[in-house]
């Protein structure tokens, strides 16, 4: 409907007499009917539909078919300027030099950088809060590895390829309550034409925090190869890049009050709160945990207890307690009737 109006305004002289003439018939027999139907007089009722039958004849023409040409024409020229347009704005910004330093990225361009590097299959997108050694700050990047090394490919104004020894990538650290000094930080990404989609998920969460009387935003990190801080949700692609592994350290869980079974759901726990893991891969995790657990705990007590404890504190439902209890039982009636 929308490009039948437009054609009314700005299509050829035809075309417009056409469109005009047939909404002019059709305007005036709608006032001659609404006159008969308040008493005007049946004559009013004639004239009403004398025009309907008269628009629809006109617009039966063979006419009509050159002006609906025209108008699909018109459309598809309008569409094809729009598209155009569209793609030189983004080719200007990056030949002018826009504020946005990642609006050169495109899928193209992308596809060309993973070819020249070399990139593999298995990559994942990571979002560096700061890595001091090299100066990145707020960066989004890709990350993959081999046996021996990780590789970062950093997209900052012109990408940068970065190579990291697998043997400083073992371990995955936490640090909590970051102080924010730009809650604006990744607002370039966010805005960027192509890589905004890309890595949406991969965002810091902030919180409100308050400090001699100041409110402040921070932030939670994890830190790999001892000094790159990267998003939370990031912690995800680092831990299937390299199979580093969560370190924790003793302020931040009491090993005292915990075994080690705990603890290492309890890892589980907060990757998924942190926003790595998803509530299915989390489940999966806590199943391989407890099906480990009820094969390797010699004292039932023990294992009792500590089911008791992931309960308490929510790591998983008081279904799941039961159903690895009973579990275990079998396992034990198992060892029983081997040792018979």
């Amino acid at each position: 409907m929308k490009k039948y109006i437009r054609a009314m305004f700005y299509g050829s002289t035809k075309t417009k007499a056409f469109l005009w003439t047939i909404c002019t018939v059709v305007f005036a027999s709608i006032i001659c009917l609404g006159a008969s139907i308040l008493g005007a007089g049946i004559g009013f009722t004639y004239v009403a539909f004398g025009g309907i039958v008269f628009a629809i004849t006109y617009s039966q023409l063979a006419v009509f078919k050159d002006v609906s040409k025209e108008i699909a024409l018109h459309a598809e020229l309008e569409s094809s300027i729009a598209n155009r347009n569209k793609q030189v704005n983004v080719e200007e910004k990056a030949v002018l030099g826009d504020d946005n330093a990642y609006n050169h990225y495109t899928e193209e361009k992308m596809n060309k950088l993973f070819e020249t590097y070399r990139v593999k299959k298995e990559n994942y997108c990571v979002l560096i809060d700061s890595y001091p050694k090299y100066k990145l700050k707020a960066c989004p990047a890709y990350i993959w590895s081999d046996k021996n090394h990780m590789f970062i490919m950093a997209l900052e104004k012109k990408p940068r390829i970065i190579t990291i020894s697998r043997e400083e990538t073992g371990v995955l650290q936490y640090e909590k309550g970051v102080i924010v000094k730009d809650i604006e930080e990744y607002k370039k990404v966010k805005e960027s034409i192509f890589l905004s989609e890309k890595f949406q998920t991969l965002y810091p969460n902030y919180y409100k925090n308050t400090v001699n009387g100041l409110t402040t935003f921070v932030k939670n990190l994890f830190v790999i190869a001892g000094e790159i801080r990267i998003t939370t949700p990031s912690a995800y692609g680092v831990i299937m890049a390299t199979q580093c592994r969560l370190e924790l350290t003793d302020k931040q869980i009491d090993r005292k009050r915990f075994g080690g079974y705990f603890e290492e759901i309890y890892k589980e726990q907060l990757l998924k709160k942190e926003g790595a893991y998803t509530p299915d891969i989390y489940n999966e995790k806590l199943r391989e945990h407890l099906v480990v657990l009820a094969e390797h705990e010699e004292n039932l007590q023990v294992f009792q207890n500590i089911l008791q404890q992931l309960v308490q504190y929510r790591f998983m439902p008081h279904e799941y307690a039961e159903f690895y209890m009973e579990y275990r039982r079998k396992l034990d009636q198992k060892k029983v009737c081997k040792r018979r």
